[in-house]
């Protein structure tokens, strides 16, 4: 990472939708992050957030839980019941095109609830990032968003890290 990078304020931080698209496409992210989603618990729109923050110099906010909520609130309310119905029509849907178009009319209304969520999350990065502290570790930063997890989990979250690293850019 560019040392420079941590000298700049949040509000010059990249557009968070495209770049979390480009991560998303990397080889083996999107596997990573729904392992890490299903087997976790873990939200993959506050993932990328974290990610995010932390390539471009930043780190979440030690406490996020109140910072947060109004963003989980949404993922709970929206995001999440789209998505649980995608799932539920998966196997009713199979062999049926008419059930099949509603189900992808769901995953694009997920997908949208999704953008929708890491807008809200860019628009934390103003009063929710800090500086990226050079003396903790990358795991320990994402820690508040991840809470402790197990050792295939913190592989996950590695190649995320390696993945995000590769594609940042060297200056803001």
């Amino acid at each position: 990472m560019n040392k420079s990078m941590g000298s700049h304020s949040n509000r010059n931080l990249p557009a968070l939708w495209p770049w979390a698209l480009a991560l998303y496409a990397r080889p083996g992210v999107s596997d990573a992050l729904l392992e890490l989603q299903n087997e976790a618990g873990l939200d993959v729109c506050e993932l990328l957030w974290g990610l995010w923050l932390l390539v471009h110099g930043r780190a979440p906010v030690a406490a996020p839980a109140s910072v947060l909520a109004p963003v989980r609130q949404w993922q709970q309310h929206y995001t999440q019941p789209l998505r649980q119905l995608r799932r539920d029509l998966k196997a009713q849907a199979a062999g049926r095109p008419e059930l099949e178009q509603m189900r992808t009319h769901i995953k694009k209304a997920e997908l949208q609830s999704e953008r929708e969520m890491l807008r809200q999350l860019e628009a934390l990065a103003v009063s929710a990032a800090l500086p990226r502290p050079a003396h903790l570790s990358f795991e320990a930063l994402l820690r508040p968003l991840t809470g402790e997890l197990n050792a295939r989990h913190h592989q996950l979250i590695s190649h995320l890290r390696l993945e995000s690293e590769n594609m940042a850019p060297t200056s803001c």
